[in-house]
């Protein structure tokens, strides 16, 4: 759950209800029932409507939900109607892809900054940002006003890592390092475990699609 009493499931369904509509508005449609839109993000009906109703009454009966107004207020829902500074720890490969990755803008999310522990790619800028060394990690983020990191790093000490940054006053991370975190009351982690979503489609290729889980 988070704060509010919101389950985390729904809240990721609120991330594509918004992506569709985000797509439709693309399209110049102005509004949608709640069973087009249900049909686009692959829910029923009525899951969307009790995810909706948990913060309020949307739509009417005649015309269906506005879509760039449903979007709008989902964005507020998702802290996201103003943008959130982002930094990115690590510049391989995948750290590159990302800073050059125009995506998270249009979403609501900026990297200002990227760290290092490589001397030879820090202390100067690669797609607009500049690159830190690992050991200004405090006295930088004084000024960046960054409160989410991404780990696209080596797995060296990153759980010591997490704990720097939290001191710092980085609680909430994206994390592609194949790495176990230390969970804490006050560290929230989002893994991407790309191995993992190829494992889960390497079963349905053998198995068949998995029951899918039931509606909460």
């Amino acid at each position: 759950m988070v704060p509010g009493g919101v389950s985390l499931k729904t809240v990721e369904r609120l991330t594509v209800y918004r992506k569709v509509l985000s797509d439709l508005a693309d399209k110049g449609t102005e509004y949608v029932f709640s069973h087009r839109l249900a049909s686009l993000a692959s829910v029923t009906p009525a899951q969307l409507r009790r995810d909706l109703a948990s913060f309020g009454s949307f739509g009417n009966v005649a015309r269906g939900y506005h879509v760039r107004e449903l979007s709008e207020t989902i964005g507020r829902l998702l802290g996201t109607d103003s943008v959130r500074n982002v930094i990115l720890i690590g510049v391989g490969n995948l750290g590159k892809t990302l800073l050059t990755y125009r995506g998270f803008e249009e979403r609501g999310f900026r990297i200002v900054a990227a760290f290092d522990r490589d001397s030879e790619k820090t202390d100067r800028t690669f797609a607009g940002r500049r690159i830190y060394r690992i050991d200004q990690l405090e006295s930088a983020l004084e000024t960046l006003d960054a409160h989410i990191a991404i780990l696209a790093c080596g797995p060296s000490d990153l759980n010591e890592l997490v704990s720097r940054l939290a001191s710092a006053g980085v609680h909430h991370f994206l994390n592609f390092v194949p790495v176990l975190i230390n969970r804490t009351p006050d560290i929230f982690v989002e893994d991407v475990d790309i191995s993992a979503k190829l494992e889960k489609l390497s079963f349905i290729r053998t198995n068949g699609r998995a029951q899918d889980e039931q509606d909460e």
